[in-house]
């Protein structure tokens, strides 16, 4: 927050529209800070990183001072007025922003057992030893993250600022997993604040009160989106949506060069966390556009003025560093999931926060579908919830059909139907607002023709002080409370079981209770290694919770990507032929391994070990120095080339 906001107020941006900024324009600052690193060479550490940033916001500040001087410049962006009612309504966006902060803080840390526990999923090893990688290198660039197997230079790229960020996160204290599960517990604050000031910039005051409790209550995002995959970065990237769209809509109304500068630093540096979150703010943007040109044409050319320039500035910026990973080059799995539900389950479940729930989120569904009918009534959001319309179409597309068309357009979002669903979710989360909203007035309206009472509430909100925002911001926090008490305390410990699935020691398959004491003794015989191992069954998690790096960081397709090197693609698949095979034996010396690591966990829904890790026990060049509850740790001592036959073992034969 702090970088972007600080940015935000050198670039004359005031109130809630510099707060609602700070995410998107940190992403930018990430961006630059991290081209300096790869450039220059400098380690990627948090001291660096903020000396790389300090002179963009000088730089800004000073041309924002010079510009004023000389032209007498536009007053600052301001978030909302200086009267009595904004104040109110400020404090009352204030308390509804702390009150979902700690409700996704509480869900994360009592769903992780404080920050502490790893998922269990089949990404989560990528993003934790993408993290490890960074730390332990200094080097952050898209191409380091294929250092995580060793895939040969130049063949794998992934954005990268997620993993740049928990890096420093790890770097200030507590080690990798908590940093990671610490940057997914602010989603909500982060998507909470882009949505207050989006709100605030339509004029849709109120409902700002109530968006980010909502959001924070909802299992469909970004709780499901925590715990299955887990696709950490593609939440944490929808997350700055709402902030890259408050930056448009101010960089479209002020017409300022300096920020439609800010706004294509802020496009690439989104696209740097995620492309495909980039590319679902377009969509939202998009929308915008055609609903703002749609009501007033002589907008077009004014508004071109600043889309254009912004956009081949984040495209000449962000496609020579992502362009390899979003053309997807093979380092990564092309996936092509099965059709799971008819279309109109997915929207069924969806539009009722049932989405592969045990039962729906009914306090949230009702407001929400009330939001949707009243919220596409008016031109403030209507863009926002037809743009949330479509990515329902698009959920349903990925869950219902397997087709060619199918695949075209949702291939960006890697055909992945539970991504769509999250980008539902943050949408009805305004439509939920606006339901909640909606439902106080009409029940005002209500009170208003008991006769008498309406007599009392206008003497209590009349007189000379005018006391009516104050109530009625007291009255919407009086809401929050209410729909707190509906949701049962927001759904909190229904959203901590959910996490629960994935999080913890034998849980999930991946890495168990048995595995921590064996990467201790690992630790104690190969020092931080490399050591061998099986990547499909989870043992990588030895890099993050013990310190030995593995030759594979993370699990891997099968078959096994083109862009292996050879020596580890002949380990991978044979080597349980080490006692007669010397090509195999030349790979482990060319590897430097001494110790190699076997479990019996896996994390992987295909058979595992791999190939050439079945049957270890059988190999004499393999001899066992640590066996316990299914851990397994060999050492390398290679008898005479050719005297056992190993052919019952070898995987090449």
């Amino acid at each position: 927050m702090t970088p972007g906001l600080l940015l935000a107020v050198a670039a004359g941006i005031r109130g809630w529209s510099a707060l609602g900024a700070a995410p998107v324009f940190t992403s930018a600052l990430f961006l630059v800070a991290m081209l300096v690193s790869s450039v220059t060479g400098l380690r990627w550490t948090p001291a660096n990183a903020a000396w790389a940033t300090a002179p963009v916001i000088l730089l800004v500040l000073l041309v924002l001072i010079v510009g004023r001087r000389r032209r007498g410049g536009p007053p600052p962006v301001e978030g909302g007025g200086s009267s009595s009612e904004d104040l109110a309504w400020s404090l009352a966006t204030a308390a509804g922003l702390v009150l979902a902060t700690g409700i996704a803080w509480w869900t994360v840390v009592g769903g992780t057992d404080g920050l502490q526990d790893p998922n269990q999923g089949f990404d989560a090893l990528f993003h934790v030893n993408a993290v490890q990688v960074i730390t332990s290198t200094g080097e952050v660039h898209p191409a380091v993250t294929g250092e995580v197997n060793g895939y040969l230079a130049g063949t794998s790229s992934y954005p990268d600022a997620f993993h740049a960020l928990a890096s420093l996160v790890a770097q200030l204290g507590g080690g990798t997993v908590p940093a990671i599960n610490a940057l997914v517990a602010c989603i909500v604050l982060i998507a909470g604040l882009g949505l207050v000031a989006l709100l605030r910039c339509v004029g849709l005051v109120r409902e700002a009160v109530f968006a980010p409790a909502i959001l924070a209550a909802t299992t469909g995002y970004p709780t499901d989106l925590i715990w299955r995959g887990p696709i950490w970065v593609f939440a944490f990237g929808i997350a700055v949506v709402p902030s890259f769209l408050a930056v448009l809509l101010i960089a479209v109304d002020r017409r300022r060069p300096l920020l439609t500068l800010l706004l294509g630093g802020s496009a690439a540096g989104l696209a740097l966390i995620h492309p495909s979150a980039a590319l679902s703010a377009g969509i939202f943007a998009v929308s915008f556009v055609a609903a703002r040109w749609w009501a007033d044409r002589s907008r077009v050319a004014r508004d071109l003025v600043v889309l254009v320039p912004a956009g081949v500035l984040a495209a000449a910026v962000i496609l020579p560093l992502i362009g390899q990973a979003v053309l997807n080059t093979g380092g990564g799995t092309a996936v092509d999931w099965p059709v799971a539900q008819t279309p109109g389950e997915a929207i069924g479940e969806l539009l009722s926060y049932n989405y592969e729930n045990s039962f729906p989120q009914v306090w949230l569904a009702v407001p929400a579908l009330i939001g949707l009918v009243v919220g596409l009534r008016r031109a403030a959001m209507r863009w926002w919830l037809v743009g949330g319309l479509a990515f329902v179409g698009l959920c349903a597309m990925a869950a219902a059909y397997d087709n060619r068309l199918t695949e075209l357009v949702t291939a960006p979002w890697w055909n992945d139907r539970y991504r769509f669903e999250g980008l539902v979710f943050l949408s009805l989360s305004v439509a939920g607002a606006i339901g909640v909203v909606w439902l106080g007035d009409q029940l005002t309206g209500v009170l208003r023709a008991v006769p008498g009472l309406r007599e009392r509430l206008t003497r209590t909100a009349g007189g000379p002080r005018d006391r009516g925002p104050v109530l009625g911001a007291a009255a919407a926090l009086g809401g929050l409370l209410v729909l707190g008490v509906l949701t049962d305390g927001f759904y909190v410990s229904q959203n901590q079981s959910h996490l629960d699935r994935a999080y913890g020691y034998g849980v999930g398959g991946s890495v168990s209770e048995a595995d921590l004491p064996a990467f201790r003794e690992l630790r104690r015989l190969a020092g931080d290694g490399p050591v061998l191992n099986d990547p499909n069954d989870g043992s990588a998690w030895m890099w993050t919770l013990a310190g030995v790096r593995p030759v594979f960081g993370a699990a891997t397709s099968l078959p096994l990507a083109p862009t292996m090197p050879a020596a580890r693609r002949l380990v991978l698949e044979g080597l349980n032929c080490l006692d007669h095979d010397a090509d195999v034996r030349d790979a482990v010396e060319e590897l430097g391994v001494r110790y190699v690591y076997s479990s019996e966990e896996t994390i992987t829904v295909w058979p595992t070990p791999i190939i050439g890790f079945r049957d270890l026990g059988g190999v004499e060049s393999l001899v066992p120095v640590y066996q316990r509850d299914g851990a397994t740790i060999y050492r390398i001592d290679l008898s005479p080339l050719g005297d056992v036959d190993g052919s019952e073992t070898c995987s090449r034969d």
